[in-house]
């Protein structure tokens, strides 16, 4: 079955590239048919994709415009997961992309902004969902702590707070590691480069818990 998951938050600099890049380069390292579309204004994706490189075979397009649902679409089409890259900010790029998908994660520093923005991009997510597009089939969400340092009270307290406030947080955490941004020069992830590595086994655990939401 054909999956596509959103990455959307109102608030820029919480890893939402990163992750995208990391769950692509996962997935395509295990064989699954995986495309990205970066919607992302800033091309963060698109711009360090080498054609001729690693993941040459891999489909990667941008499209950072309102047309977004038809490349989902034709995308979709053609891969078994579709993984879109939106801007940190809302916009109808974003909406379009979110009307389309099947999961949404929502990336959050352990920050007050952070937060604030992860509680943004839910209620957006909320207000999809009553579009007569969604209401009989709601985006699923996931909010994601990201670049985090693993067993801090601080990252501990946010989940704990947005969970008392009854928000849905993976288990799984995207540790703050030195191998993603080494990676990224390269257009890269550690699931390519070092699949061995604490960061590979970060991505390959928030990924088995996407797997039980989504399939």
């Amino acid at each position: 079955m054909r999956k596509i998951i959103t990455l959307a938050t109102s608030k820029g600099g919480a890893g939402k590239t990163t992750l995208a890049r990391s769950l692509a380069c996962h997935w395509f390292n295990v064989g699954i048919e995986v495309g990205v579309i970066d919607a992302d204004p800033q091309a963060s994706i698109i711009s360090r994709h080498d054609p001729e490189g690693l993941l040459k075979n891999m489909k990667i397009v941008a499209q950072p415009e309102e047309t977004v649902g038809e490349t989902i679409s034709e995308m979709a089409s053609q891969c078994s997961i579709v993984l879109v890259d939106t801007g940190g900010f809302r916009n109808r790029t974003t909406i379009k992309a979110l009307v389309e998908t099947d999961l949404a994660l929502i990336p959050l520093k352990a920050s007050a902004d952070d937060v604030a923005g992860a509680i943004e991009t839910y209620n957006l997510i909320k207000e999809l969902n009553n579009t007569p597009e969604r209401i009989n089939n709601p985006i699923k969400y996931r909010m994601i702590l990201t670049m985090t340092q693993q067993g801090t009270v601080i990252s501990r307290h946010v989940r704990e707070e947005l969970k008392g406030m009854g928000y849905l947080v993976l288990n799984n955490e995207l540790y703050h590691r030195v191998a993603y941004p080494e990676a990224a020069i390269k257009g890269l992830a550690p699931s390519l480069l070092e699949p061995e590595s604490p960061a590979a086994r970060d991505i390959s655990r928030i990924v088995g818990e996407i797997g039980e939401i989504i399939n």
